[in-house]
C-alpha cells in the first residue's frame, strides 16, 4: 500500500466571538480559502464558491475540492460564529492554518479538533 493512501489529516475549528466585518464578505472569504490551499500546499481543482445564507440564516458558505479533499468553511453573521473544516490524504501543517485562520478572522475563543487516521 503506498504512502499516500495511509493517512488522512482533518483540523476542524468552531470559533465564535469573529470578527464580524469578514463574516460576510464574500470575495473575501474566497481569499481566505484560496490562502488556506497554498498554506497547505494544495491545488485548488474547483472553487471556491461562496454562497450566501438563507434570510433566517445568514451567514456564508464557502467550498473548495482540492487535489487531496476540500476546504469549507460556513460563517453566522447574527452570532457572530465560524466554522472551517480541512480533511485531506496529504499531510499539511495543521497549525500554520489555525494561525492564519485565527489571524484572517480575528477569533477570540475558539475550540480546535485535529484527526488524524492511519491504516495499518
Amino acid at each position: 500500500m503506498s504512502e499516500f493512501r495511509s493517512h488522512r489529516f482533518h483540523i476542524i475549528i468552531d470559533a465564535w466571538n469573529c470578527n464580524p466585518a469578514g463574516l460576510g464578505d464574500k470575495p473575501a472569504l474566497e481569499k481566505v480559502i484560496k490562502e488556506i490551499a497554498k498554506i497547505c500546499e494544495m491545488r485548488i481543482l474547483h472553487g471556491p464558491v461562496v454562497v450566501e445564507g438563507v434570510p433566517e440564516n445568514p451567514g456564508l458558505t464557502g467550498f473548495a475540492i482540492i487535489d487531496y479533499s476540500h476546504i469549507s468553511i460556513h460563517t453566522f453573521t447574527e452570532s457572530q460564529e465560524l466554522c472551517v473544516d480541512v480533511f485531506s490524504c496529504k499531510q499539511f501543517d495543521i497549525n500554520k492554518v489555525k494561525d492564519f485562520v485565527k489571524n484572517a478572522f480575528s477569533l477570540e475563543g475558539s475550540n480546535t479538533k485535529t484527526i488524524e487516521v492511519k491504516h495499518a
